[in-house]
């Protein structure tokens, strides 16, 4: 049986790069210079209030779907602490071997001293393995992340705009070389309509350039969950 991301790129009509050691999938990844995200609407959920664990499609450009992410929390905490929740999320292929693993540690929301709860997550491929991780940066207007690698080198940052929270319309975050200053992708979260206003799910698109080292996407892709988490699963309270 082909294997489906392979199959996704022949339909792409690109040719899957072969990088020694890495899945499938993640080879996939290595080839493309956009990656949408979209959670999955819960219909029980949304009738009953009742926070279940998040699950989300990653696809490329053409919405055909190459991973999978899912939160791993248990009910108590889900329910307690809303968006400011710690988790871990699964990132797998389409025949669910793991490739990424996410962990964000609880950080509290309600603190009047910023930097006392700045955000943070680790970012592990394969999972145990740290590739590097994002934290929030203390800002008084824009929100902004740092991304580092493993040796919590900064590779890049990520700056919102001041109207984040602004309904009805997209919201962007540039994603910035940290060594060079100049921008080289975005996270764009969508405006998702009736499946956003109902629903209370949200839908990202992550660019960056096509022959960025596949890690570093790998890194910008978990930055964008906790980007998701930080300011736009609240939504749902």
């Amino acid at each position: 049986m082909a294997d489906p991301a392979h199959v996704q790129m022949q339909m792409q009509g690109v040719a899957p790069p072969q990088v020694q050691g890495l899945p499938p999938a993640l080879n996939f990844l290595s080839a493309l210079s956009e990656v949408n995200i979209h959670q999955h609407l819960d219909i029980l959920e949304v009738a009953i209030g009742w926070e279940k664990n998040n699950k989300y499609r990653l696809c490329n450009s053409q919405d055909q779907q190459f991973m999978y992410a899912k939160e791993d929390t248990d009910c108590c905490v889900r329910q307690c602490c809303g968006p400011a929740r710690p988790f871990t999320m699964n990132i797998t292929d389409n025949n669910e071997q793991p490739l990424i693993q996410l962990y964000r540690p609880f950080r509290c929301q309600a603190s009047l001293c910023m930097c006392c709860y700045l955000q943070e997550m680790d970012i592990m491929s394969p999972p145990g393995l740290s590739v590097g991780g994002v934290k929030q940066l203390w800002t008084p207007w824009k929100p902004k992340f740092e991304v580092h690698d493993a040796q919590n080198t900064p590779i890049f940052h990520i700056i919102g705009e001041c109207c984040f929270c602004c309904p009805c319309t997209d919201i962007t975050f540039q994603v910035v070389d940290a060594q060079k200053g100049h921008e080289i992708g975005q996270i764009i979260k969508h405006w998702g309509g009736c499946r956003e206003i109902c629903g209370a799910v949200n839908d990202f698109k992550v660019t960056f350039p096509q022959d960025l080292d596949v890690m570093k996407k790998t890194l910008l892709l978990g930055a964008t969950f906790l980007i998701d988490f930080n300011y736009f699963e609240r939504n749902k309270q």
